[in-house]
């Protein structure tokens, strides 16, 4: 009797072993290793928490499996916002989007600037012309 006992725990460890390791598989094949860059890095923890969210509403009373899953899941996303912190993420995204906003600013500029300067031009062009033949009348009515 106590042999069957045994037998039943020895069971559901391995089921549960088969389980995280069935977990783990499914989170590695989905999600991978540590992206490389930053940018990378912020897509596939707003990706992760999507996929934690979406487990948690499709699966409000989760079977042993999809709870092992998605504790595979928190688990990936607790060590990548780590490697998140560590390579100091948040700065250097800030500073790309500062970056950005930039050149946006800058070329938004010089288009404006182009569409207030050629009209300008050719009203100083004209102007010229107009005080060049005011100066030539009154040096033709001054000699005359």
């Amino acid at each position: 009797m106590v042999s069957s006992y045994g037998d039943g725990i020895m069971g559901a460890s391995s089921e549960y072993s088969r389980a995280q390791e069935s977990a783990y598989q499914q989170v590695s094949n989905e999600f991978g290793s540590l992206p490389y860059n930053c940018q990378s890095l912020d897509k596939e923890l707003k990706r992760l928490a999507e996929r934690i969210l979406t487990q948690r509403k499709n699966f409000p009373l989760p079977s042993l499996q999809q709870k092992l899953y998605v504790e595979q899941l928190e688990s990936k996303k607790s060590a990548w916002e780590g490697a998140w912190a560590t390579r100091g993420c948040r700065d250097i995204i800030e500073n790309i989007r500062l970056q950005s906003i930039a050149v946006t600013e800058t070329s938004s500029a010089i288009k404006q600037e182009k569409s207030v300067l050629e009209p300008n031009n050719k009203n100083q062009n004209m102007y010229i012309g107009i005080g060049g033949l005011v100066m030539l009348v009154g040096l033709y009515i001054v000699l005359k």
